[in-house]
């Protein structure tokens, strides 16, 4: 039986109903038995935020055992409590060893919680916080964040959560290759002549208008989640999980930065347009009717690094797409010769050699991703969970991608919503004789 102290940070809000509770719920399933202080700023008792709390269980917790779920909510307590108040944060007390701070916040009020959590002495060496993206827009505001919260935690108390690092399906990129001989021979500049990544929605904004309109596709998907995949499927695959985070930095490092004239042919950006029934981006709720933000990008990058030299990777990312599906394709030198590696739907590898017959094989997703990375904390296990210098080093790749928007040199395209992005994103691979592999 796993104990913790576990403080939840913004407790009312959507991400922690939909996601943190009931991965809470089901860890406790599994043997975790955490004493939750749930916090907020909503005038509630704990009976009436338990009711809430249940309520929303019924919509978001697969399977739910209502006696099951009643043991669980015994765990929970609330506190009604204002981050901005140094005074309500007297009411929180370290009480036990292993305490865990989740922040389901607002990043700009990261470094004023971290300071009125040092104020009442929740900061000690026994405390560890856990930090949901974003955290910045680009690299000074990311290095900002960072040194702020540094000045009242260590390095080693951080866990900077990224969930698909939490998917089995997302880890399995690395182990495939560590466990299988076969496909780490295979997998590298030797044999393959490209590597796609793809991550598409069907869904839209919906009703984060407000969240996304000042992010868009580069920030909110392909500079975090996209570059650890890409980290994930290259690293090499002798590497001990105790290092996986510094070898996910030297593959980010290795990211051949892009010039001005590579600025402008191996990018595209675009943004979903009214078609099919379904609204254009400008007329989603919340977002400007004037509004230049990206939905979709596309672009061809490189590393600098032994094994992949030479070897190209083409990732996209949108949303109003034609389906949903993440999905890692290696394709090999040679006619028609491709691994793909499935993450969702539906968690599968597919080998297509010449000559022969589609090789498939379900794999199994494991547990939910929230659920694991929960786990990891309550354990001390940082390997899944991001440093400040793999952010760092995104960021250093992404910041003149920005930059060159800002100037102008990449219009942004439309495409139909129910489609699969603008021509120029099919030019990026037909110019090289390549093309877009999508198995749905």
């Amino acid at each position: 039986m796993q104990e913790c102290h576990f403080i939840l940070l913004g407790a009312t809000g959507d991400l922690a109903l939909r996601k943190i509770f009931p991965a809470l719920y089901r860890a406790s399933l599994s043997g975790l038995k955490p004493t939750i202080t749930a916090c907020a700023r909503s005038p509630l008792s704990t009976q009436e935020f338990i009711r809430h709390l249940s309520i929303k269980a019924k919509e978001y917790v697969k399977d739910l055992d209502p006696t099951a779920w009643e043991s669980f909510t015994t765990y929970v307590s609330y506190t009604p409590l204002d981050l901005t108040k140094t005074k309500d944060f007297q009411a929180l007390k370290a009480t036990h060893p292993n305490t865990i701070i989740y922040f389901s916040i607002a990043p700009e009020f990261f470094a004023k919680a971290c300071q009125n959590l040092a104020a009442v002495g929740l900061n000690a060496p026994g405390v560890k916080i856990v930090l949901e993206k974003p955290l910045g827009t680009n690299l000074a505001s990311c290095q900002e964040i960072c040194r702020q919260i540094s000045q009242h935690f260590k390095e080693e108390q951080i866990y900077r959560i990224d969930h698909y690092l939490g998917k089995q399906s997302v880890q399995n990129l690395f182990y495939l290759r560590a466990n299988n001989p076969f496909l780490a021979g295979l997998l590298g500049a030797s044999y393959l002549d490209h590597v796609q990544i793809s991550v598409l929605e069907t869904l839209g904004v919906e009703s984060r208008g407000g969240f996304y309109d000042p992010m868009g596709a580069l920030r909110d998907m392909l500079q975090n989640h996209m570059l650890q995949m890409l980290a994930l499927a290259t690293m090499p695959a002798n590497t001990p999980i105790e290092d996986m985070r510094q070898v996910k930095l030297e593959m980010l490092k290795s990211l051949k930065p892009l010039n001005e004239e590579s600025l402008k042919t191996q990018v595209v950006r675009g943004q979903y347009s009214a078609s099919q029934n379904f609204k254009g981006y400008k007329q989603e709720e919340q977002v400007s009717p004037n509004s230049q933000t990206e939905t979709f990008v596309a672009l061809k990058l490189e590393l600098d690094h032994p094994n992949w030299q030479g070897v190209p990777f083409y990732l996209r990312t949108g949303k109003r797409m034609g389906a949903s599906l993440v999905q890692v394709v290696f394709v090999f030198k040679g006619p028609t010769q491709t691994l793909v590696y499935t993450l969702q739907p539906q968690c599968s590898l597919k080998l297509q050699l010449q000559g022969m017959g589609a090789l498939k094989s379900a794999l199994d997703a494991g547990m939910d991703a929230y659920e694991r990375l929960i786990l990891e904390v309550v354990a001390g296990n940082q390997a899944l969970f991001n440093h400040q210098n793999e952010l760092e080093a995104a960021w250093s790749f992404i910041d003149p991608i920005l930059e060159s928007w800002q100037k102008g040199l990449t219009p942004l395209l439309s495409y139909p919503a129910g489609g699969f992005g603008p021509e120029a994103a099919f030019a990026l691979l037909s110019k090289d004789n390549r093309a877009w592999i999508t198995h749905v």
